[in-house]
């Protein structure tokens, strides 16, 4: 038999370990969101750089949700 208690130590565990990771995470999401503004700006000569944003974040997003999912 699992202990819950056990079970909710770890859970404690996990949230403390990836809130250390805080600062690396939006540094790794800030570094990905550059790239592809600089992918759109380099393939589209008007590129309109907040419609650029808001489909790149569309991407992002959708493919957060993707890969949540698909870890469930």
């Amino acid at each position: 038999m699992i202990s819950l208690e056990g079970s909710h130590k770890m859970s404690q565990m996990q949230e403390i370990e990836i809130s250390r990771y805080h600062n690396r995470i939006v540094k790794d999401m800030r570094h990905l969101i550059e790239r592809y503004r600089e992918i759109m700006a380099w393939d589209i000569p008007e590129n309109d750089p907040v419609e650029a944003d808001r489909l790149i974040f569309k991407a992002v997003h959708a493919a957060l949700n993707e890969i949540e999912n698909g870890a469930q």
